[in-house]
């Protein structure tokens, strides 16, 4: 049951992405390839069927934030993936769904906003924390502070400007924002690998 409601929510998910919250629910379903019935059977309502999918949504960005503070991974391998993570999460967006979320569902928006906030910022502090430890980020730096202007600026940013306006791909918004940040934090151990990562990058996209 739970393997399917996954499936379903995608789909529908898809299509809010695309034309926005506004649409009714029997064009969700002949949009999506889902019946209607079938929606019914699995939420009990379109608001219910997007608050899992939202829920799903914050989910994902969770899955992605979490290499950040990865065993497997160095400080700053971690950061550059995980943001760039999030942006191609973020790039799939259209400017009416995050409007129509807004206006529509104010309450429900909120939660999730929390919700995905809360992940990012313990996200983004425990790899400076994890970049002090191996000496690739200055030790001075003030963790919280850090970490919540960093993502206040993001997110404000991100929505004012690059979503709603199209001045900005999101892509490149966030290969910006990686470069911003991690050269204002690291050390000159982490400047030398930051250097080495970024020539290997340039080398293997030609």
């Amino acid at each position: 049951m739970t393997a399917r409601k996954d499936k379903y929510a995608a789909k529908t998910m898809e299509v809010f992405r695309q034309y926005g919250l506004h649409i009714s629910i029997d064009e969700l379903a002949d949009k999506s390839g889902v019946t209607k019935k079938t929606l019914y059977n699995h939420f009990e309502s379109k608001e219910g069927l997007l608050k899992f999918c939202l829920q799903t949504f914050v989910h994902d960005l969770e899955k992605k934030i979490s290499i950040m503070y990865s065993e497997d991974v160095n400080a700053i391998e971690g950061f550059k993936s995980g943001i760039c993570g999030m942006g191609e999460v973020f790039h799939s967006l259209s400017p009416v769904f995050f409007d129509d979320l807004r206006k529509m569902f104010p309450e429900l928006s909120g939660t999730q906003h929390k919700a995905g906030f809360g992940s990012f910022l313990e996200g983004m502090k425990r790899n400076l924390e994890k970049g002090k430890k191996e000496k690739l980020y200055r030790q001075e730096i003030n963790v919280e502070m850090i970490s919540r202007f960093f993502i206040s600026s993001v997110v404000s940013f991100f929505i004012s400007s690059v979503l709603t306006r199209s001045e900005y791909s999101a892509r490149d918004y966030f290969r910006s924002v990686i470069d911003y940040h991690l050269h204002a934090v690291v050390t000159p151990k982490g400047k030398r690998l930051l250097d080495k990562e970024n020539l290997t990058t340039k080398y293997s996209e030609k």
